[in-house]
């Protein structure tokens, strides 16, 4: 535990749009107060809890710091950066007189698997990769003069295949040719692989835009933050077989995003939620990756170069392994670098009490978090 063995006494006097209803204390290491029914921590307590050395809040923005980790945000806003990769929030970061606030959800769903992945209990160790190339025979998907989709994101899953093969996986893809395959196939031929990842590759088209975006299943009474799905069936806060895993959701989205932002010089859109159909029913952790722009005339005409796609299979491929060492993180059984990086050895995350994660300890020390370096 916390070798202070004090909480965080803060007197929480928040701005006057939001009431302040109550405050109670989920676990020793935790103070929480209750802005509109919804739990929040201030990030003096975030940095207190996950032991950041520095701390600083400046005009509006709040910075958490250590020799190899860094949380930035702003207040009045919907997204932060961990090492430099930008998240979005399930809600609003808040600001009150003395620090600003971030919502138990963000803290439990995002930040506490991204910096503890050994702690998701019953995380497997990874054997398979199931690769996911959008699209397929009549369905074209984004198409401009560059390319069509169902074509450039096969060719990313089979440079993704080569290196994940040379890596020991096994991989299999929901299609190695120019043929449809339903999305309810797609769910159900990765359901029946043990030890798996789900990895669907896409890319995006739109009259303005470019970038590269990352999505993990939405968490139950989390809004989807995917402008496609506002007005979707099946879109809203509702609970998916896929929830059983958001913590390896997430982890898994952080790592390959990440990895691509190393791999790439392309602008982060940054790691979000949605409810898509390939994340909503599938029972192995998934991620659905959007590698660009095919639209943009600077991007398009990237991507449609054997470098792009080669690189970004390479960085797939590098993310899932990312992935796998790190949930699959134990004591004694990694390198003196990555042991520097080790977590402080609290006993609980901050939804235990409440009984909402699923977290459980392996052993009393701590990983590195997944690897999410980019820009730092």
């Amino acid at each position: 535990m916390n070798p202070r063995k004090e909480r965080l006494r803060i007197p929480f006097l928040l701005a006057p749009a939001f009431a302040l209803i109550s405050s109670a204390t989920l676990a020793s290491d935790w103070t929480v107060v209750q802005v509109r029914d919804r739990p929040y921590v201030t990030f003096e307590n975030v940095a207190q809890f996950y032991q950041f050395p520095e701390y600083a809040r400046v005009s509006g923005a709040v910075s958490l710091r250590s020799k190899r980790r860094a949380i930035r945000a702003r207040a009045g806003t919907s997204e932060f950066s961990i090492n430099g990769v930008r998240f979005f929030a399930s809600f609003p970061i808040l600001s009150s007189k003395d620090d600003d606030l971030i919502s138990v959800m963000d803290i439990n769903k995002i930040i506490e698997p991204v910096l503890r992945p050994s702690r998701i209990l019953d995380a497997e160790k990874l054997e398979t990769v199931v690769l996911d190339p959008g699209h397929g025979g009549t369905d074209q998907g984004a198409s401009s003069s560059w390319g069509t989709e169902k074509s450039l994101a096969l060719d990313v899953a089979l440079a993704a295949r080569r290196e994940l093969i040379r890596a020991g996986y096994r991989v299999e893809m929901t299609r190695s040719d120019d043929v449809g395959v339903s999305l309810e196939d797609r769910v159900s031929f990765a359901n029946r692989l043990p030890h798996a990842v789900f990895v669907s590759i896409h890319f995006n088209s739109s009259s303005a835009g470019a970038g590269v975006e990352s999505y993990a299943l939405a968490p139950e009474g989390v809004p989807s933050n995917a402008s496609s799905e506002q007005h979707v069936s099946g879109a809203g806060g509702e609970r998916n077989a896929g929830n059983a895993l958001d913590g390896e959701n997430i982890a898994l989205t952080a790592s390959v995003h990440a990895a691509v932002l190393l791999q790439l010089p392309v602008f982060d859109r940054g790691v979000r939620h949605a409810r898509f159909h390939v994340l909503r029913n599938i029972k192995i952790p998934a991620v659905l990756l959007e590698g660009g722009f095919v639209s943009d005339p600077v991007e398009g005409q990237r991507i449609a170069t054997t470098y792009y796609r080669e690189r970004l299979g390479l960085a797939i491929a590098q993310g899932i392994q990312s992935y796998d060492a790190a949930v699959n993180y134990r004591a004694g059984t990694t390198n003196v670098a990555a042991t520097r990086t080790n977590l402080p050895p609290h006993a609980r995350s901050i939804s235990e009490p409440a009984g909402l994660d699923r977290s459980a300890d392996p052993n009393p020390r701590h990983p590195p978090p997944v690897s999410t370096n980019a820009g730092e």
